[in-house]
């Protein structure tokens, strides 16, 4: 019976403990130089490859792209990784993992019933030839060491954009930085450097002279660093650092001038030439204008009073104030006239209220928001007499009542009176029974536009002083 129980016994336990042993002695034997089944190295799955084999495919997939090596002005160089022999192995983290692999994590893997992979990510290790990398860093321009202090200048300099600082203690390159900066990237690695984000260029101290030449350079940054606008509504004028620098006044040697408070000295006649070529843009005080008139034809006047005129006085006054404050300012240009419309246009600025006498039909018609408001002859200056009333782009600038004119050889009362160009106006004419026709030619008036008195007194009380009134033949 004794006997029967210990058979049984070891039929139970022993056996399956000899089973499971000779199971572990097969695996481990048939995987003693192969991964086992269950794992993915960098995303390749290594069952029944060998560390070696395994290290050769995972060499082959990993790209060994060219070096790049980005300076301060972020331009970029390159060299080959073949050039200085770089190789990555993954030999040693291989053996690792498969001297480590478990049976009983297979066994886990194989009897799951939910299978579960494992997943490494590794490394290599990496080497290359640093004797070679040292003599190609050493040879190549861009990595060519100026941190010595000899020499080295700070001045104040001037080309087509105007003043700017030359520095030369400035981000200068050490190569002994930079070569340790590629190495240590190498070593990780790692195929790209900023020299600038490494902290690769150094700066040398400023001598006295440099100092003095850097205290120059903050007074001047202030007019260097300003910029005016001026607005002219549908047009913009920018004075800018360039521009505002250029208004410092230089002797012959093109050195700046100080005043006696050790400010720049202002060269105003620049300031002035400046706030001329403003007023000739955009003045159109006496420019030619294209007009069509009611007749249908297009017309030119050449001159005339009416129209925009800048203030030179009171933008050079103003220019001369701001200038050297490192402001960023706008300014609304100021006029000494400005035109009816308010609108800065120097193509039109008539606008569509306006007088319109035309010389040749002897005809006046008064524009109201493009609507002709009157229509009427008129009488204008005496011709035969060389007494003919002047082409010209001028405006009412004054309304009165119970006005005597006088002249050589006459005084003419008049009810209503509009000058327009010198003694050049409006008013109406009692003496006269007819108007319109060719009446001007040989009994015109001195020059003035003679208008029916109906006429005349509606105007007077429609116009506004500053009306452009366009005379022409």
């Amino acid at each position: 019976m004794k006997k029967t129980i210990w058979i049984v016994v070891s039929v139970l336990v022993f056996i399956p403990v000899l089973l499971a042993a000779g199971c572990y002695m097969v695996v481990q034997y048939q995987y003693k130089d192969t991964f086992m089944p269950g794992l993915f190295v960098n995303g390749f799955y290594a069952a029944d490859y060998t560390p070696q084999e395994l290290n050769e495919k995972l060499k082959e997939d990993t790209e060994c792209p060219d070096f790049t090596v980005r300076d301060k002005e972020g331009k970029e160089y390159t060299f080959s990784l073949e050039e200085i022999h770089y190789e990555q192995d993954y030999l040693a983290q291989v053996n690792k993992i498969h001297s480590s692999q478990s049976v009983l994590r297979f066994a886990e893997w194989f009897m799951g019933e939910d299978i579960k992979f494992e997943e490494l990510e590794i490394q290599p290790e990496t080497s290359y030839d640093s004797a070679v990398l040292q003599e190609y860093l050493d040879s190549v321009k861009y990595l060519e060491d100026n941190s010595d202090p000899k020499d080295k200048i700070v001045e104040i300099r001037r080309d087509s954009g105007g003043y700017y600082l030359y520095d030369e203690t400035r981000n200068l390159l050490s190569h002994e930085k930079a070569s340790e900066t590629i190495e240590n990237a190498l070593s990780k690695g790692v195929f790209e450097v900023d020299l600038y984000k490494e902290g690769c260029y150094i700066e040398v101290d400023h001598t006295s002279q440099m100092k003095k030449t850097l205290e120059k350079w903050d007074a001047l940054a202030a007019y260097v660093e300003s910029t005016i606008t001026y607005d002219f509504g549908n047009a913009t004028e920018i004075v800018d650092g360039p521009e505002i620098s250029s208004f410092i006044a230089t002797d012959e040697n093109g050195d700046f001038l100080f005043d006696e408070s050790g400010s720049f000295y202002l060269d105003e006649a620049k300031i002035k030439e400046y706030v001329k070529t403003l007023a000739e843009k955009y003045n159109t005080v006496n420019k030619p204008r294209s007009f069509r008139a009611t007749r249908g034809e297009l017309v030119t006047v050449d001159t005339g009073t009416y129209g925009y005129k800048l203030n030179e006085k009171a933008e050079f006054e103003y220019l001369s104030k701001v200038i050297g404050r490192r402001n960023q300012l706008t300014r609304k240009p100021e006029f000494s006239q400005e035109a009816f419309t308010n609108v800065y246009n120097t193509n039109n600025d008539i606008g569509d209220t306006y007088i319109e006498v035309d010389l040749t039909n002897q005809m006046m018609y008064y524009y109201v928001n493009g609507r002709i408001k009157i229509n009427t002859p008129v009488v204008t200056g005496n011709t035969s007499l060389g007494r003919g009333t002047p082409e010209k782009v001028c405006y009412v600038y004054s309304k009165e009542r119970n006005r005597t004119l006088r002249g050589e050889g006459y005084a003419s009362f008049v009810n209503f009176w509009m000058p327009v160009y010198g003694g050049v106006g409006i008013h109406d004419s009692s003496w006269r029974g007819s108007y319109g026709g060719t009446i001007y030619k040989t009994n015109g008036s001195h020059g003035c536009i003679n208008t029916p008195y109906k006429e005349v007194s509606k105007m007077y009380d429609m116009v506004e002083i500053g009306t452009p009134v366009i005379i022409f033949y």
